[in-house]
């Protein structure tokens, strides 16, 4: 299910490490974070909203059809995370999420949330504070796109510009 690519970066996280993923859905890379960095603690930031704004995306009507299904599938990330004392699931938008930890937290953050330009956009500016000197902020679906967007690649021109505005190195590895 996963590409070589994502098990890679994964590989290359620091273990033990504090960290977060903003976008969990069902929560299987959740586990493999879990599997591949042994996490002091990782938090799970998803609001689980259904919203026919974006009826193409899962969480609009591609795979979730309702509310309840968002619902139900929160239960099963809560039920399958229950036991592992790492974990911490925030169940709310990531941009409310960030206002919860003190800047300098993070070692590491996985961005895979809303994947439109000013969603990503917003995530990269809100999570840079958390992340300690040195922290990484690592991400998916860097050339991704969807018919409504005719071409456009949201993630990639929001992570330019993050990585120019601020002077950051970006390192690809892999497909996007």
């Amino acid at each position: 299910m996963y590409t070589e690519s994502r098990l890679l970066l994964l590989e290359q996280m620091p273990k033990h490490s504090i960290c977060a993923e903003i976008g969990v859905w069902k929560g299987d890379f959740s586990d493999l974070i879990i599997r591949y960095t042994t996490p002091a603690e990782l938090h799970l930031i998803d609001p689980w909203v259904f919203t026919t704004a974006y009826g193409r995306r899962w969480y609009g009507g591609k795979k979730a059809q309702s509310q309840a299904d968002m619902d139900a599938i929160h239960d099963e990330v809560q039920f399958r995370f229950h036991e592992a004392p790492a974990v911490r699931i925030h169940r709310e938008l990531s941009a409310v999420a960030a206002d919860r930890f003190p800047d300098w937290f993070f070692d590491w953050i996985y961005i895979d949330g809303n994947h439109y330009y000013e969603f990503v956009k917003q995530d990269l500016e809100r999570y840079l504070p958390k992340i300690k000197p040195g922290g990484i902020i690592a991400g998916d679906d860097f050339e991704w796109t969807c018919e409504e967007l005719a071409g456009m690649l949201p993630i990639k021109t929001a992570v330019d510009e993050f990585v120019a505005n601020h002077g950051l190195p970006l390192t690809l590895i892999g497909e996007s």
